[in-house]
Formats: structure tokens, sequence, C-alpha cells
């Protein structure tokens, strides 16, 4: 039974139209998203439609890009899938310090399993070294999370509506405005918000006043901490070629230490070497 949690209506349509989507295709098989959460269901498993997917259904607008979160160990949910497809074995990516899946195959995409986590597992100065345990707390999860208007969860047992953990995200989504949610902990050990910032920043939204200040404080230790080959393929990987070096000078507005500057030097002279071997 989950907490009474706020939640927002949506039209169930759209929901049903993304689950619908093909996780899984061979000559022997058609694995949809829904048959995915459907065997963790009938095992016990909650599964919850996590971030971007419910921030774009709360404004009607349809999103194929889903990631799912479950209260179970990713060892468990991993052996459910495969008792229920005990041919098949597809995965794609597994992040297990994270507690991250990706099952399915590359031509389809797949789908993002993740464990509902805890800022209280943090333990390293690093968020991505530490060890998760799988958690069943939808407000410990969205402490996670980086933005109010990616803490929303849509049970995948109910239809209509997504949850909003920490109720506060539903006129944020509506204008636009990026504003930090995150546990303290996790904004100490994550090093890409930066760059998460920017990239939304990019899209059209506002910051509020706890993300400028977040820039002004924690920028140059985002950049230095990622380092010029982490922020190369986090850059490569989120931003198409034509945009990269824009994004680069976005983020170079918003550092001041030499050694932020020589990162973001690396990276460029980096990018300028593979279009020119182009």
């Amino acid at each position: 039974m989950l907490p009474l949690y706020p939640s927002h209506s949506i039209d169930p349509a759209i929901a049903d139209t993304a689950l619908a989507q093909i996780a899984y295709r061979d000559a022997d098989h058609t694995v949809r998203i829904q048959d995915v959460i459907g065997h963790l269901q009938a095992a016990g498993a909650q599964v919850f439609v996590v971030g971007g997917a419910c921030r774009d259904w709360l404004t009607g607008a349809p999103s194929k890009d889903l990631d799912l979160a479950i209260d179970r160990p990713l060892d468990e949910a991993h052996a459910i899938l495969r008792r229920a497809w005990p041919a098949i074995d597809p995965v794609l990516r597994r992040f297990e310090r994270f507690g991250m899946l990706r099952w399915g195959d590359a031509g389809s995409g797949g789908v993002d399993l993740n464990i509902l986590r805890s800022p209280r597992d943090i333990t390293h100065d690093n968020m991505f070294t530490t060890t998760f345990v799988s958690r069943a707390d939808l407000r410990d999860d969205a402490l996670t999370r980086d933005f109010s208007c990616n803490a929303f969860y849509y049970p995948c047992a109910a239809r209509g509506h997504v949850l909003d953990p920490l109720a506060v995200g539903l006129a944020d989504v509506h204008d636009r405005v990026l504003r930090l949610i995150a546990d303290p902990r996790v904004l100490e050990t994550s090093f890409s918000t930066t760059c998460r910032i920017l990239q939304f920043v990019r899209r059209g939204y506002a910051p509020a006043a706890n993300v400028t200040a977040y820039l002004a404080r924690h920028a140059d230790r985002d950049v230095q901490r990622m380092g010029g080959e982490g922020l190369l393929w986090w850059t490569i990987g989120h931003f198409a070629a034509a945009e990269r070096a824009a994004f680069v000078d976005d983020v170079r507005a918003h550092v001041r230490a030499a050694e932020a500057h020589a990162v973001l030097d690396h990276v460029r002279d980096h990018m300028r070497d593979a279009l020119s071997r182009s």
C-alpha cells in the first residue's frame, strides 16, 4: 500500500501508448514495456515510470523515453525477467552499484530499470561510486533526483495520475521553472549537476534562485571533478554534434577558475579534432 502522496491527473491514454512501446524484438519474441512491467508486478514488485516521461504527460505531451523504478533489488528484478523469457537475456547495460539495468535490444532502445534509492546510502565523496540498496520510499528516491520537474512517479498498477512525493513540482512544470530539490548530500557528491542545469536551460527552462546560486558556488568544482574526458563524453552523450560547441560555451560562461577553463579547452580541442577527421 502506497502512502497518500499528492497526485495530479493525466490522460491515461498517453501513458498507455508509451507503455505499449517495444523493448525487445527478434524473430521469436516481441516484448513490450508493459509486458516487462506485468511480469514484475505479478512477482509482487511495485513499478513506477519516473522522471521526464511523467513531466511530459503532465503537460499532455507524449514521451518515448521511459525509465522504470522498482521496489526490488536489481538481482531479483533480473531473475524475474529471466524466468519470464528464459530463451533471451538482452542486457544492454548494467550499473551494479547504482542499481540500474537497461534491458531490451539496441534497435528498440530497451527500457531502464532502476531501484528506488535513498540519499542516506551515500557514503563516499562521489555519488556514482556509492553502492545503493533497494528502497521503497518514493520521497527518499525523489531526494536523489535533481529538479522538481523530474520528481514525479506514475504508479503502473493504477492509471490516470502521477504522484508528487515532495509536493513541489506541478507549478514548475507548467511554468518551465528549474528548481533544485536534491538532498544536500546528493548535491555535494554528484558532479554532473552543472551540466544538467545548463542542458535544461538550453531547453528553455528558467533557473530558480537556488539553481543560480548553485552555479555560482559549484560550477568550477563540477567541471574540474568531471574532468576533460568525463565532460567530453557527457556532452557527446547528450547533444547532437551541431549543439556541442555551444553547450561548452554555456558551461564556460559559468566558470572562473583556470583549472576549469583548462578542462573546457580539452573538450573543445577534442571536439575540433573529431570534426576535422570527419
